[in-house]
C-alpha cells in the first residue's frame, strides 16, 4: 500500500513538471495587443474584447497613467474599453474579466502613445491630388499636373469667396489674373467641398457625386491644383499646359479697348462683332470679340507687336468698317476705334 502511494505522488510530480501551471488555474491569458495613440490627431481608440460582453466584473490595471486613461464603460447595448492618450510613452495595461464559474479572461496591451508631425495644408491637398488622379487612373484617364501657381489661385478663391457654389469663379478669376485672364482666354473646371477635414474624405464625398466625378475624370483636363482651408476644398482644372502659369504675373500685356463709331451720328454703337490678328500671322493668331455696350470691348495684346482689327459683320443698316492696323506698345494709345 506505501509503495502504491509512493507511486501515484512520484506520477502526479511528474505530471506537473511535464504541464504548465496554467492548466490547473482558472484563469486564461490573452496574447499581448499593440494599441497605438497619437496625440496630433484621432479619437480615442477603443476594444471590445470577446469576454468583456459576459464579465460580470472588470478591473484594470495601468503601468503608466501619465501615458494613457483606460476606461471601461458600458450601457445597455455595448461594453468597452477606451484609451485616451496623455503623453508620449508607453504603458502596459491589463483588463481581467470576471465570469461565472470563478473563471477569469486576462486581456494584455501594450499602449504606444505618439505625437505625429501635424500636417499642413498644403500636404494634405496634394495627398487629396493624388487621390483624385488615382481615380482617374481607375478609369484610364491620364495623370493630373500638379501647379503651384494654380494651387495659389485655389487658395485666393477659398479666402475669398469660400463655398460659394462656382458663383464668383469668373470674378475672382478676372481680380486675381487681371489682364492675364483676357490675354489667355482663361476657363476653369472647378469641384468645390465644405464639411470634412481629411483629403481622403473630402474625395470620396465627390467620387460619391456624379457631377463632381464626372468632371475630375474629364479628359481634356491636363493640369489643376486642389487647396484646403479649415473644412473647404477647391479643385481647379485647367485644359491647357501648366508652363501657361509659369511667371505669368510678370508677362507685359496691353488692355485695348475696341469700340465702334458710328460718324453719321457721332455716337459709338453698342453692337460690333469684330476680329483681330498679329499682322503676317492671321491664321495662327486670329481672335474674335463682340462690342456689346457703347464703352467697348477690352482686349489684351503683345506689346511691340502689331495687330489688325476688322468688322466682321456691319450692323444692320451700316456700311462695314473700314480695318485697322496699330502697332502695340505700352506707352501707346488704348483704344481701337473701328468706323
Amino acid at each position: 500500500m506505501r509503495n502504491t502511494k509512493k507511486s501515484i505522488i512520484l506520477i502526479l510530480t511528474f505530471l506537473l513538471m511535464l504541464c504548465p501551471v496554467s492548466v490547473f488555474s482558472t484563469e486564461v491569458m490573452a496574447k499581448t495587443s499593440t494599441v497605438t495613440i497619437d496625440l496630433t490627431g484621432g479619437s480615442a481608440p477603443v476594444k471590445r474584447p470577446a469576454k468583456l460582453k459576459n464579465a460580470r466584473k472588470v478591473k484594470i490595471t495601468n503601468s503608466k497613467k501619465s501615458v494613457v486613461k483606460v476606461k471601461y464603460l458600458k450601457s445597455n447595448k455595448d461594453k468597452r474599453i477606451q484609451f485616451t492618450g496623455k503623453k508620449v510613452g508607453t504603458a502596459k495595461v491589463k483588463v481581467k474579466c470576471y465570469l461565472k464559474g470563478g473563471k477569469t479572461k486576462t486581456y494584455s496591451y501594450k499602449v504606444k502613445v505618439k505625437r505625429s508631425k501635424k500636417k499642413t495644408d498644403l500636404e494634405l491637398a496634394k495627398e487629396a491630388f493624388k487621390i483624385q488622379n488615382e481615380y482617374r487612373a481607375e478609369k484610364g484617364v491620364a495623370a493630373l499636373e500638379w501647379s503651384d501657381e494654380l494651387y495659389e489661385f485655389c487658395l485666393y478663391r477659398l479666402k475669398t469667396s469660400g463655398f460659394d457654389e462656382h458663383k464668383n469663379l469668373g470674378r475672382d478669376m478676372n481680380d486675381y489674373f487681371g489682364g492675364f485672364a483676357g490675354y489667355k482666354d482663361l476657363m476653369f473646371g472647378e469641384n468645390l467641398h465644405i464639411g470634412k477635414t481629411e483629403p481622403k474624405a473630402a474625395m470620396e464625398s465627390w467620387k460619391d457625386s456624379p457631377g463632381h466625378y464626372s468632371n475630375l475624370l474629364k479628359a481634356e483636363h491636363k493640369c489643376g491644383a486642389i487647396a484646403k482651408d479649415g473644412i473647404t476644398w477647391c479643385a481647379i482644372f485647367y485644359d491647357g499646359d501648366k508652363s501657361d502659369f509659369i511667371g505669368w504675373d510678370q508677362i507685359k500685356i496691353k488692355k485695348i479697348t475696341v469700340k465702334r463709331y458710328d460718324e453719321k451720328t457721332g455716337a459709338f454703337l453698342n453692337s460690333c462683332d469684330f476680329a483681330y490678328y498679329e499682322d503676317g500671322n492671321k491664321s495662327d493668331t486670329m481672335k474674335v470679340g463682340r462690342i456689346k455696350r457703347i464703352e467697348g470691348k477690352d482686349v489684351y495684346l503683345d506689346p511691340d507687336k502689331t495687330y489688325v482689327f476688322y468688322e466682321r459683320i456691319a450692323p444692320d443698316g451700316y456700311t462695314k468698317a473700314a480695318s485697322v492696323k496699330i502697332d502695340v506698345t505700352m506707352d501707346g494709345p488704348d483704344e481701337v476705334i473701328l468706323k
